[in-house]
């Protein structure tokens, strides 16, 4: 098929006339209603789909199938860092163009309250940056709702339970030489979803090289607390320490723990946060930290979304997350 040159996005009149077919075919193969065609015919209109770069509307699309054209961003009721908003806008950026009402929702503290009040909503789609059970998610999508990421592969998640974030903090915190393991957690009300998979990744990483087991400490955000918690590391430590933060916040109260008691970073005290937020980088010594990427994986939702609603396969696993580590003083 050859693309027409085009000035507006393309409708499914456009999808129709490129691929050979009438609309309502189009409509129906797009929507999913395709077992009567020909395997030819859904490829052409499949082809000129994505050839037209075709956003099917959400709106148009709920219509059909009774569904409010509502999309869900489930987040995961923990702490954040400063870059939230920023994580927000650019979903209901991506997802406002295919027509879709965007509801922010935080998970509840159980998989059961957190899919009562995703179905009361009766969505298009979630995406969920938030965990959703195994029986969740099959609830959602039989019902109709897509659930992106899509499918997830068996053990995907038991070998890498936070994407190889830890590994990386690892690999940087070891890289002046040996020293004790640590993951700092932060001390928070919130439910953590975050930290469970970071320490198993981080114990496999010990047990795997030979190492001294991984020590945890909890660290508050305030300057008692995290002088307190980096006795504790001191303390604990035969030698220098490598610590693992779980995010931008604990790695920056451990260093001002450290210039309270006079600890050298990062000779005798090496410290990795995550988040890469800007305050990390106005410190003194400069914060080394991993930024997640977080816009990209928000795009690549986006782009699976786009896909389900063209009736295409989704993923056959989580896409890889593009962590890059902001080098600063700290490791």
């Amino acid at each position: 098929m050859r693309t027409p040159q085009r000035s507006k996005p393309a409708t499914s009149f456009d999808v129709a006339e490129l691929a050979g077919v009438s609309r309502s075919t189009v409509s129906n193969i797009l929507n999913g209603n395709d077992s009567r065609f020909p395997a030819a015919t859904r490829e052409r209109v499949l082809e000129a789909a994505r050839e037209l770069s075709y956003r099917p509307s959400l709106a148009g699309r709920s219509l059909k199938t009774g569904r409010s054209d509502t999309v869900v961003v489930l987040l995961p009721n923990t702490t954040f860092f400063s870059n939230l908003q920023d994580t927000v806008d650019e979903a209901v950026a991506r997802i406002m163009p295919l027509g879709g009402n965007v509801v922010v929702r935080f998970g509840s503290d159980s998989s059961a309250a957190t899919l009562g009040a995703i179905s009361a909503l009766r969505p298009l789609a979630v995406l969920a940056f938030a965990p959703l059970s195994v029986e969740a998610r099959t609830e959602l999508e039989s019902s109709g709702t897509i659930v992106v990421p899509g499918r997830i592969q068996p053990n995907w998640l038991d070998k890498m339970p936070d994407g190889g974030l830890g590994d990386l903090q690892a690999d940087l915190l070891l890289r002046r030489g040996p020293r004790q393991l640590w993951f700092a957690g932060l001390r928070d009300r919130r439910q953590d979803v975050y930290g469970p998979g970071r320490v198993a990744t981080l114990e496999r990483y010990c047990l795997e090289r030979g190492l001294r087991p991984l020590n945890q400490v909890v660290v508050p955000l305030n300057l008692d607390g995290a002088v307190a918690a980096l006795k504790q590391i001191v303390e604990g430590s035969d030698g220098p320490a490598g610590v693992a933060c779980y995010n931008d916040d604990v790695a920056l109260a451990l260093l001002a723990a450290a210039r309270v008691l006079g600890t050298s970073v990062p000779d005798d005290l090496s410290v990795i946060g995550v988040d890469n937020v800007p305050l990390g980088q106005l410190w003194a010594p400069r914060l080394t930290t991993v930024d997640p990427d977080l816009p990209g994986l928000v795009a690549g939702y986006a782009a699976e979304l786009q896909a389900r609603m063209l009736g295409e396969e989704p993923w056959q696993s989580l896409p890889p997350h593009n962590f890059k580590v902001i080098e600063g003083e700290t490791t």
